[in-house]
């Protein structure tokens, strides 16, 4: 076998492993990341209708979001819950409107800049009843 058709081979290889390290393990890595990132914007905007709906039958929506974020597999003391107006014995039929937010440090794609939020956000509404 000729030497040079080797050496060719041997850089052919050579340049594949630099492009899998360099390329396509970053592009894996970052889609892995950004369906984490999805599944957390579905377990929050979910979470969110939940609680409301709960809030609207005169119940704590903090306990409900907070159990259904923990039973999706994320860590409920990222989360915070707003509720407006509060709980107090409201008359039926008043909008109450639920933001829940979940922090999102500690996964890459919070890292990239202002490509992606430092926390997802997501409100709902639903009337009192």
């Amino acid at each position: 076998m000729n030497t040079k058709k080797m050496r060719e081979k041997g850089s052919s290889t050579v340049e594949f492993a630099l492009a899998v390290a360099l390329v396509l393990t970053p592009m894996l890595l970052g889609l892995v990341d950004f369906g984490r990132y999805l599944d957390v914007s579905h377990t929050v905007s979910r979470a969110a209708h939940e609680g409301v709906f709960e809030a609207s039958r005169g119940h704590d929506p903090v306990s409900i979001v907070q159990s259904y974020v923990q039973n999706a597999g994320l860590d409920p003391a990222k989360v915070s819950v707003s509720l407006t107006p509060a709980l107090d014995g409201t008359t039926r039929g008043t909008a109450m409107q639920i933001t829940v937010s979940y922090n999102l440090s500690g996964y890459a794609l919070a890292s990239w800049g202002g490509l992606f939020p430092q926390a997802l956000s997501t409100k709902a509404t639903a009337r009192r009843e």
